[in-house]
C-alpha cells in the first residue's frame, strides 16, 4: 500500500540519518573512487595538443563513454535492472500520463533493451552492476517461466517471455485479453512476443562471459547451471528433430522481425555458443546427466543459416522467414551477441555480407549496427557510425549523455550502452583465451586504457600513432595470449 511505502521510506531514512555525515561522505567517495579505478578508455587525437577541445570527435567520444558508466553505475546498484527508457532519470512529456514518471513503452522489462546497458559490464569490470539483472531474471521471473511451461506445454524446462514484469508474469498487451477457456492459441496472443523465447539462451550467454572473467563459483553454482538446466531443457523437448538429428524450431519467429520462421538465427547460434562454453567452462563441474544434455543440444543444432543474394552467400536470418513486421538484424546476432562469426574463425565474410545487404540501418537506440562493424573488424565504419551516436544527445538536456528519445525514451539506456560496447569491441575483442587488440582501431586515434578480459585479466595500455606503447597485462601469464 502508500502507507508501507511511505513508512518503509521513512525507517530507510531515519537509518541512514543515524549515520554521521561525514562517514557517509567518505564512504561515497570511496566508492566512486574504486568505479573509477576499475577501468578507464580515454580516446585523443594523435594530433591533439595542448588542452582538450571541446569540439574534437575523440573528446565527445570520451565524454560519452565516461558519463553512460556515471550513469550505469547510478541506476545500477538497487533490487531490480536498469530501466532502460530513462533510467532513475525520467524527465517529463508534456500531455502524458505521468508527466516527469513518464516512459515510453510502460514500466516491465523488455529483454531486447533491458539487456544493452549491461552488455559492456565485463570489459569494464562492473561486475556488481550485474546482479539485480542475474537475481530478477534467476528469482521470480525464472520460477514463473518454469510453472508457465509445465502449464502450456506439460514439460519440464523454462522460456522466457519478451517482455515480463518484475515478478515474472508477461505483459497484459503481450499476453492478451481473451480469456484462456476461449483462446485459440496456447502462447501469448501477440504476434510480436508468441514465439520470441531466445532472451533466456541470452541471459545465459552473458552470464557465461561473466563467469568466463570472473570464475565465480557462486554465480556459476546458483545460478548459472539451474537456469543452463531450464533453458536448454526446454528447447530439448519442446521441439522435434529430422530425421538427420536436427532440431527444428517452427513454428518459430526471428526476434520481433520475422514473424514466421524455422530454425531462427538467433536460438541456432545461441545454443551452439552457450553449450560449447558450458562444455568447456564447466563440464568438471557438473554431473553427467547435465553434460550430456549440453552436448546432445549443440549436436541437435543444424548450422548456421545462409542465403544467397546475387551469387553471393551470407547470413540470414533463418532457415525459412517470411512476414517482416519489424526493423531488427537478427541474421547478424552470429556476430553480436553470440559470435560465432568473429575475427580468427571462418566465415567472416558471411557477417560481412549479411552487413552489407541488411535491410534496415542505424546507429541511434537499440540499434547495434556500430557492434557489428566492430565485431567484423571495419574499422571506418564503426568510426563513423560510434562517432554519429557519440554527438546524437537530446538537445533540449543539458547533461550530453541524456540520448533519446529515439525509439524508447530520455535518457535512452539502449542508446548508451551500445556505445559502451562498440567502442571496447573496437579496442579489445576476445575468443577463449585469445585477446584480440585493437582489431577495429583507428590509426590516428590514441587512446589510454585499462580493461578487463577473461580469467581475471587486466589489461592496461598507451597507444600512440597507431602503435601500443605501454602494456601492462596482469597476471603476466596471459601476455602470450595477445594478439594485435
Amino acid at each position: 500500500t502508500p502507507e508501507a511505502w511511505l513508512k518503509a521510506t521513512q525507517e530507510l531514512i531515519t537509518a541512514t540519518e543515524k549515520i554521521p555525515f561525514a562517514t557517509r561522505l567518505s564512504r561515497h567517495r570511496a566508492w566512486w573512487d574504486a568505479f573509477w579505478r576499475r577501468s578507464w578508455i580515454d580516446v585523443h587525437s594523435h594530433s591533439a595538443s595542448g588542452p582538450p577541445d571541446p569540439d574534437d570527435n575523440t573528446y565527445i567520444l570520451s565524454r560519452a563513454y565516461v558519463l553512460q558508466r556515471f550513469i550505469n553505475a547510478c541506476a545500477g546498484r538497487g533490487l531490480y535492472p536498469i530501466k532502460f527508457n530513462g533510467s532513475i532519470f525520467t524527465v517529463p512529456n508534456p500531455g502524458s500520463p505521468g508527466d516527469a514518471d513518464y516512459r515510453r513503452w510502460g514500466p516491465g522489462y523488455w529483454w531486447q533493451n533491458t539487456r544493452l546497458p549491461y552488455i559492456s559490464m565485463c570489459t569494464s569490470g562492473d561486475f556488481d552492476l550485474l546482479e539485480p539483472l542475474y537475481r530478477m531474471y534467476t528469482g521470480d521471473v525464472l520460477k514463473m517461466a518454469r510453472y508457465r511451461t509445465r502449464h502450456y506445454f506439460g514439460h519440464d524446462g523454462a522460456y522466457f517471455n519478451e517482455c515480463v514484469y518484475f515478478w515474472g508474469a508477461a505483459f497484459n498487451e503481450s499476453y492478451g485479453w481473451t480469456p484462456r477457456e476461449k483462446r485459440t492459441v496456447v502462447e501469448n496472443e501477440s504476434r510480436w512476443h508468441r514465439w520470441e523465447w531466445q532472451g533466456g539462451i541470452e541471459l545465459l550467454y552473458m552470464m557465461l562471459d561473466d563467469y568466463e572473467h570472473t570464475l565465480n563459483d557462486r554465480l556459476l553454482k546458483e545460478q548459472l547451471l539451474p537456469l543452463a538446466h531450464d533453458i536448454l531443457t526446454f528447447y530439448d523437448l519442446h521441439y522435434k528433430v529430422d530425421e538427420k538429428g536436427k532440431i527444428v524450431m517452427e513454428p518459430a519467429q526471428s526476434l520481433e522481425t520475422w514473424w514466421d520462421c524455422r530454425n531462427p538465427m538467433p536460438e541456432i547460434a545461441g545454443i551452439l555458443a552457450v553449450t560449447e562454453l558450458l562444455l568447456a567452462l564447466a563440464g568438471d563441474r557438473a554431473g553427467p546427466e547435465e553434460r550430456a544434455l549440453w552436448q546432445r543440444m549443440h549436436d541437435k543444432m543444424p548450422e548456421l543459416p545462409v542465403r544467397e543474394v546475387d551469387g553471393v552467400k551470407m547470413l540470414a536470418a533463418a532457415e525459412q522467414f517470411a512476414n517482416k513486421n519489424n526493423i531488427e538484424n537478427p541474421e547478424l546476432y552470429a556476430v553480436f551477441p553470440y559470435r560465432r562469426i568473429a575475427l580468427g574463425r571462418p566465415g567472416i565474410e558471411l557477417g560481412i555480407e549479411a552487413l552489407n545487404h541488411r535491410e534496415d540501418r542505424g546507429n541511434s537506440g537499440w540499434r547495434q549496427d556500430d557492434i557489428f562493424m566492430a565485431y567484423l573488424g571495419l574499422t571506418e565504419e564503426a568510426r563513423q557510425s560510434i562517432l554519429g551516436r557519440a554527438k546524437s544527445w537530446h538537445k533540449e538536456s543539458r547533461f550530453p549523455a541524456f540520448w533519446g528519445p529515439n525509439f524508447d525514451w530520455i535518457p535512452d539506456q539502449d542508446h548508451g550502452g551500445v556505445l559502451l560496447k562498440t567502442l571496447q569491441a573496437m579496442l579489445i575483442q576476445t575468443d577463449g583465451k585469445k585477446i584480440f587488440l585493437l582489431p577495429a582501431w583507428p590509426r590516428d586515434w590514441d587512446v589510454d586504457f585499462r580493461v578487463h578480459a577473461p580469467y581475471r585479466t587486466t589489461i592496461e595500455g598507451q597507444v600512440r600513432g597507431g602503435k601500443i606503447t605501454k602494456l601492462i597485462v596482469t597476471p603476466s601469464s596471459r601476455r602470450r595470449d595477445i594478439r594485435n
